[in-house]
Order: structure tokens, then C-alpha cells, then sequence
């Protein structure tokens, strides 16, 4: 079908609304049904089949990114570096559409002038400019041969702009041309425009220092400036510092150094500003619009400010502890890792404290939160080599594991209302309610003394009573025992039927890479995962819901129908089906519950590599440093 936009679109459209009982044609020969707009109407009784329309949409971009260095080197030990980079990206679009040409009956002709038929030229400009520079000195050397020291101190700018322009104009005098010039109707063009930008400068610095390779210390700092703040809160200071043991290289450790090759202890402590917010946020809105009525014979314009804004906003902090430990054995073999590390992310740039319904506008974004994660991170990697008929095989295997959890530490939430963070959340956690199967028999159903409105609006009517409750619907569990399934008021102290069934950040995160080298051939496997994260396909989540969420889907399966509760199959994983029951919040599926949380933890194949380097001899007759022929596939 012409008249269309993205195929991707076209195809879930059609998925969802083509049924497998329409026809494809009329008798006329004219398509019935066309996507991804329901290209078709009733009128009189008959239908009306659009076709023949062009729409044309063409994006162009361009991109170009340069960088340039720098180095001095006026001694050996001191080097100057300077370095340049600047960025341009556009993305230039043309959208044009024209009239559809329908037939009511054949030989019958109209125009449809509206909506995806109207006749009209739509073109945007979007350009982007970014430019950075870095200039920072390093001064390194060795002193009375067990004494190495390195410093290095330099400043750092960025700076971004952004411009679009764009422009609408209608009724153009040719299907065929596409240009501005071309408009001729009295129907004013529609043009917008839009920029924005933003700066950062910083000065930053590092100083290094180990005896004899044994003891080791590193102290870092950064002082940054963002133009997203107000001046006055426009700068952070980030220190950082980490200290270092080898404990390997000590005397007393010389016993087991055949076995345990190196031992090294480590611990750290730094801070890292984040200024993630809005360009603007620290400044207030002002709205421009036209008034609905007339004034002094016309309409005026008007200017509105938008909702209040937190005029102190300031940066984000993460401050993390880490202590570490590294070992390695059996000459290098065989290697681990361990980090354990405390992150303390203070003034969280989040939403403002709840605020009552009388103050008439959301509430700004400020730093209002404080979050603590505790976390480890675990390698193991070993790697080694024998001869295979004749010729060394290396191989290596590595595995990780780790894992974190967040709480929240901070915010003014006194009542501990569910909606938005509380001090002691756990970060990620999802409320949900409790199930207990579906009822066996429309008795059971009807006895059922506990209202479920407010979680199955559908089968309820608005004064509760029960519609319809029947035999393989859900029943919800009253936890509370006030008879009805609901929120309470929706707090940690009374969240009615509700409890913590989940979270939604990922737990258990492991991953394992192998890989070996032989005779030229090489061979990467990489497999990655997470043991469990908890997700609620919410309100018309189609693709999992299907008929409970739209009940005209013609992609359902035989196979999941057998997944639905009938008197044959009562112990089916889905309820009853009834139509829109997971399509908007509040009815029995749409609202979060224990039966239908998933677990969406996994295990993936990450990349497979395997290649082949030809035999040096074969490249150097032929002046070719090295020749590598390879796959690689990616999930």
C-alpha cells in the first residue's frame, strides 16, 4: 500500500488489527483493509476504500567528527599535550504527502483531503555542533632508583549547540514537485524553531607515587563548572585517593611466592559529579500561546509561566568506598579479582518532596535524595598452553560474577507514601497484590464476599456490584480484611492488599568468556547474564497479554489459547478469557500481581568469534604483514 509510513509499524498494525476473517478485496478488485492507518470508513453502509495516495519521507544526515593532538616533549621527563575535537551532526527530514484517491464504486472517484490525505510538505533541519579541548602537562620520573613519582594537571572544555528549524506548508500546486514555493492555499504554513545549549569547564589533576613497586598511592581531584546551574552553583570539587600493597613484594612473603605468585590489596575512596539534568531547569518557563477570543478585533497573544522550578539546583555526588584484593597463581595461570565497595549517591537529581494537591503544579525537580548501594564484583580467569601435534594450543577461560543493592537513605517523604521514593526503600522494589488462584466454580465466585472492583473495574459496576465473577477469574486476596481489595492509603505503614512482591533492579549479574589460540585459528566465546530481575507486563502489553489485552489480534496461536482456563483445563496458567481485562490500569490483569510477575533473568550467547590467520610464510612472499579471515556474530 502507498499511503504508508514505516514498514515496522505497517507490519505490528496489521498484526494486530488485519483479522484472518476479512476478505482481501472487494469485487471490484480494490483493497478492503490497509496499514498502518485504518485507511477505510463506513458510510451509508458501504465501504469507502482509499488508494492511490503518495507519501514520500526521505531523512538525510550527515556526520563528521575530527580530532586533533598535540604533544611536546621540551625534556624527557615532562610532556605537554593539547588536543582538539569538534563534532558536526545534522539530520535533515522531508515528509510529503498527497491526496487519496478513493472509489465508493467502481468507476466512482473522490478525494480524501484530510489527515494522511492531506496535501502537504513538511521539512526539518536539526543541526548539532560540539566542540572540546583538553590541555594538561605530565611530569614523570625516578628518584634514587626505588622512588617513582608522576603528576599530571590539566583543564578540559566542552561546549554544545543545538538549532532546528522547521516548516509546514499546504495545498501545494503539483504531486509531483516538492518544494516551499509551491503552496497555494490561503492556509497558513506552520513554522517552529528550537535551540539549546550548554557548556562544562573543568580543571582536574593527578599525582602518583610507589617505592620499589610495594607500596602504591594515587591522589586525584576534578573541578567542574556546568552552565545547567544557576551561577553560584555552577561548580563541584571531586577529590579521589587510593592506596596500594603488594604484599607479594615483601620479604617475609617469599615462601609461598612459587605458589602465589602476587598478592595485592587495594582500597580507594572518590567522589564523581553528575549534572544530568535539563539544560534549563533552574529557570522557569514562559509559554507563549493565541487566545480563544477576540480582543480589540483580534485574537491576542498571550504569555503563561510554566510550573515552579528549583532554583538550587546543584550537582550530583557519588561517593565510593572499594576494597580490593588481587591474586595470582601458579605462575600467572591462574588469576582472581575481588572488589567489595560501598556507593553513596548524594543529592539525587530527582523529584521534588510531595507537595498537597492545593499547591496547583507538580513538583519541581531538586536534591532531594540520598541512595547507599552496597555491591561486590568477583573474576576468576586462567589461561595456559600445551603443544597439539606439534604446535603450542593457548587457551584461556574467564568468569565473573557480581551483584548490588540500593535502599534509599534520604527524602522527605514523612508519610512514606508508595508513590514516589521513602527513606529505607529498597531501590527497585515493586508492590504488588497477593493471588490465590482463579475460583473453580461461578459458586464460588458468586459467594465471594470480598469487593474487587478497584483491581477488576470491567466486571464491576460502579457502585461494586458484581457483574459477572465466574468461574476461572482471578481471585485477589483481601490481606488487610477490610472486604475490599484496594491500596489503603497507599503508604508503607497502610498499603491496603499490598505487599512487596518484587524488584525490578537486576540481582546476580555473571558472565564467562573462552577462548584459544592454534596453528593460526583463534576462537572467542562470550556468555552473558542476569539470575533474576522482576518485571509486571503492565497495561496492554499486547504481546504478552494477547486477547486479554485486544481481543481482535489475529497473531494469537492455538498454542496459547491452550494456556487459557477452561472447564477442561482449570489448572490453565491465564484466567478465563475476557476481552480488555489487561488493557488499562485497574482491571484484573493491568494490576500489578504475584501470579503474573516475570522473572526476566536470562542467559545469552554475547558474541562468538572464530578466525583464521594465514601462515606468515604465504603473506610475506606477498609483502602483507598479516592476513585474518573471521566471523563474528553478535546477540
Amino acid at each position: 500500500y502507498p499511503g504508508v509510513g514505516n514498514v515496522q509499524n505497517a507490519i505490528a498494525y496489521a498484526a494486530n488489527h488485519g483479522l484472518a476473517c476479512f476478505p482481501l478485496k472487494n469485487p471490484d478488485g480494490s483493497w478492503i483493509y490497509s496499514t498502518p492507518h485504518l485507511n477505510y470508513k463506513v458510510a451509508n453502509g458501504r465501504h469507502i476504500v482509499y488508494g492511490n495516495g503518495n507519501n514520500i519521507n526521505l531523512d538525510r544526515k550527515t556526520d563528521f567528527a575530527n580530532t586533533t593532538e598535540l604533544t611536546i616533549n621540551p625534556i624527557k621527563q615532562l610532556s605537554i599535550v593539547g588536543n582538539f575535537t569538534y563534532r558536526f551532526h545534522q539530520n535533515r527530514n522531508t515528509n510529503r504527502s498527497t491526496n487519496l484517491v478513493y472509489s465508493d464504486y467502481p468507476g466512482q472517484f473522490g478525494a480524501y483531503t484530510t489527515g494522511a490525505g492531506e496535501n502537504n510538505l513538511y521539512e526539518v533541519a536539526q543541526t548539532t555542533n560540539y566542540l572540546a579541548a583538553n590541555a594538561y602537562v605530565t611530569y614523570e620520573d625516578t628518584f634514587g632508583k626505588n622512588h617513582n613519582f608522576k603528576a599530571m594537571a590539566g583543564f578540559n572544555y566542552e561546549d554544545y549547540y543545538y538549532k532546528a528549524f522547521s516548516a509546514t506548508g499546504y495545498d501545494l500546486i503539483t504531486d509531483e514537485l516538492n518544494d516551499l514555493n509551491l503552496i497555494t492555499t490561503t492556509k497558513q504554513p506552520v513554522v517552529t524553531g528550537g535551540q539549546s545549549l550548554y557548556a562544562l569547564a573543568g580543571f582536574f589533576g593527578r599525582i602518583n607515587y610507589d617505592y620499589k613497586g610495594k607500596y602504591l598511592v594515587e591522589v586525584s581531584g576534578r573541578y567542574d563548572g556546568t552552565s545547567r546551574f544557576k551561577a553560584g552553583q555552577r561548580f563541584g570539587l571531586f577529590p579521589s585517593f587510593s592506596l596500594g600493597w603488594r604484599i607479594s613484594e615483601e620479604d617475609f612473603y617469599t615462601p609461598v611466592k612459587d605458589v602465589m605468585n602476587d598478592a595485592k590489596i587495594r582500597f580507594s575512596y572518590g567522589s564523581l559529579g553528575n549534572q544530568q539534568v535539563g539544560y534549563y531547569d533552574y529557570i522557569r518557563s514562559v509559554s507563549l500561546s493565541t487566545q480563544s477570543y477576540l480582543f480589540g478585533g483580534g485574537k491576542s497573544s498571550t504569555a503563561s509561566y510554566g510550573a515552579p522550578v528549583a532554583s538550587n539546583l546543584t550537582w550530583e555526588t557519588v561517593n565510593q568506598m572499594n576494597l580490593g584484593l588481587d591474586l595470582a597463581f601458579f605462575n600467572n595461570k591462574l588469576t582472581f579479582s575481588g572488589e567489595a565497595y560501598i556507593r553513596d549517591t548524594k543529592n539525587m537529581l530527582t523529584t521534588g518532596k510531595a507537595l498537597p494537591s492545593v499547591y496547583g503544579a507538580s513538583a519541581p525537580k531538586t536534591n532531594n535524595a540520598d541512595l547507599r548501594t552496597k555491591g561486590y564484583e568477583l573474576m576468576l580467569t586462567y589461561k595456559d598452553q600445551f603443544m597439539l601435534l606439534g604446535k603450542p594450543f593457548a587457551y584461556n577461560v574467564t568468569a565473573t560474577f557480581n551483584d548490588f543493592v540500593g535502599h534509599i537513605t534520604r527524602f522527605h517523604n514523612p508519610d512514606k507514601e508508595l508513590s514516589t521514593y521513602y527513606e529505607g526503600m529498597k531501590y527497585g522494589e515493586i508492590w504488588g497484590y497477593t493471588t490465590d488462584g482463579f475460583f473453580a466454580t461461578d459458586e464460588e465466585a458468586k459467594s465471594y464476599k470480598v469487593d474487587q472492583s478497584p483491581v477488576n473495574s470491567i466486571i464491576y459496576s460502579s457502585t461494586g456490584e458484581n457483574l459477572g465473577l465466574r468461574a476461572g477469574d482471578l481471585k485477589y486476596v483481601d490481606l488487610d480484611g477490610d472486604g475490599v481489595i484496594g491500596k489503603g492509603t497507599n503508604t508503607v505503614g497502610n498499603p491496603g492488599d499490598r505487599k512487596v512482591i518484587g524488584n525490578s533492579q537486576p540481582r546476580y549479574q555473571y558472565g564467562a568468556t573462552v577462548g584459544f589460540n592454534w596453528a593460526g585459528l583463534d576462537f572467542s566465546l562470550f556468555i552473558q547474564g542476569i539470575g533474576r530481575q522482576d518485571w509486571y507486563p503492565g497495561a496492554d502489553a499486547r504481546y504478552f497479554w494477547g486477547l486479554y489485552a485486544r481481543p481482535f489480534s489475529s497473531w494469537i496461536q492455538k498454542d496459547f489459547l491452550e494456556r487459557c482456563w477452561s472447564e477442561e483445563n482449570p489448572d490453565a496458567y491465564f484466567p478465563r478469557p475476557r476481552a480488555y481485562i489487561a488493557m488499562k490500569d485497574g482491571r484484573a490483569l493491568a494490576t500489578v500481581n504475584d501470579r503474573y510477575l516475570q522473572n526476566v533473568g536470562y542467559l545469552r550467547l554475547k558474541n562468538l568469534t572464530v578466525g583464521y590467520t594465514l601462515p606468515e610464510k604465504w603473506t610475506d612472499a606477498v609483502k602483507m604483514q598479516s592476513v585474518r579471515v573471521y566471523f563474528s556474530g553478535e546477540n
